[in-house]
């Protein structure tokens, strides 16, 4: 079956299992119970790759009979996006594709494929509809918060992606806080990595946050040290990151860093910090002594540059320690949703 044709099919029930949304383990662990006597559990494997790699819920093309067809499709579904809208652009390695997709119930969000050279690309994804943190500098946070994705919505940008190409690495740096969504976010780390599917490893996921504490603390619980994380800054003073970032701000950056001291689980692992630079605002000689007092404790850190301005105002940071952290690295394309 094209997937496409089944992108405009709402999910069934809420009470079906979601293809996309369950690792191939859980997904046989559901079968024995819909079979008995451990049947199903092989089955469920494929049917489990036929979905989040191909997109494609068609159980008869796997060699199961009408009887188990039915049973399958009385118990699971499958729902992808539909893409209405791509954008291209030249990126510095190759086209950038930027995707609108609209979900079962017509709400719409964005990935982005960034390919990074060497055979790599990265793919940008949501984990809201729209973002409660109305951070000032962010055209998402404006909509405010409309719903929180579920993990087979955010597993589906990923293979809505494989069926136009491959890629090496996932970033949840789309739409939405990844940490105020953990119900939908920490299933999705478990099936992306899941090795009998898409099977990307923990340092090929990157989890960007605006500072969320107990989130941060619950990836460390997962015990993933090659987890990646990153945390949008933007201001190494509390008062003036209240004012950037108005409903971000639940937690000091005192608490912040500690917290990103902590998750910090191996030597050799390099945090990434987020900084949109606002000419007149935050690019001043004081901001770079205080990002570089934040990101002391924290060992390597890479400090991409997000900005809209002429490189003249990033020359500030250049007279930063490269003891303290990697160089920052200014972008060209603008701010990040």
């Amino acid at each position: 079956m094209d997937p496409q044709a089944q992108a405009s099919e709402p999910p069934d029930s809420s009470l079906k299992v979601d293809l996309l949304g369950v690792t191939a383990r859980a997904l046989s662990t559901a079968a024995v119970g819909w079979f008995g006597d451990g049947k199903g559990q092989g089955f469920a494997r494929a049917v489990h790759r036929q979905a989040v790699l191909h997109g494609q819920f068609a159980p008869e093309e796997l060699g199961a009979g009408p009887r188990s067809a039915a049973v399958w499709r009385a118990q699971s579904h499958l729902h992808l996006p539909k893409i209405i809208e791509s954008r291209a652009e030249q990126g510095d390695y190759g086209e950038i594709c930027k995707r609108l997709l609209q979900l079962y119930d017509g709400r719409v969000i964005e990935s982005v494929s960034i390919p990074m050279g060497r055979n790599r690309c990265s793919l940008c994804v949501s984990t809201q509809v729209g973002c409660a943190r109305a951070c000032t500098f962010c055209e998402t946070g404006k909509l405010g918060l409309l719903r929180n994705l579920s993990a087979g919505e955010i597993v589906a940008q990923v293979t809505t992606q494989l069926l136009a190409a491959p890629i090496s690495h996932v970033v949840f740096q789309g739409m939405g806080e990844p940490l105020d969504n953990l119900e939908g976010l920490l299933p999705a780390l478990e099936v992306l990595s899941d090795p009998s599917g898409i099977g990307l490893g923990h340092d090929r996921m990157t989890v960007c946050t605006v500072g969320h504490v107990p989130g941060i603390e619950a990836l460390r619980k997962l015990g993933w040290k090659r987890l990646g994380l990153s945390l949008s800054l933007n201001s190494a003073d509390d008062k003036q990151r209240s004012e950037l970032m108005p409903r971000s701000v639940r937690y000091r950056l005192v608490d912040i860093q500690a917290a990103l001291v902590a998750y910090r689980q191996r030597k050799n692992m390099a945090l990434g910090i987020h900084w949109c630079l606002i000419p007149g605002v935050n690019d001043t000689a004081r901001d770079a002594d205080q990002i570089a007092a934040f990101l002391a404790p924290l060992c390597a850190c890479g400090v991409p540059l997000d900005h809209d301005s002429s490189d003249e105002s990033s020359e500030v940071f250049r007279v930063l320690p490269p003891s303290s952290f990697l160089p920052f690295l200014p972008l060209e394309s603008g701010v990040s949703a």
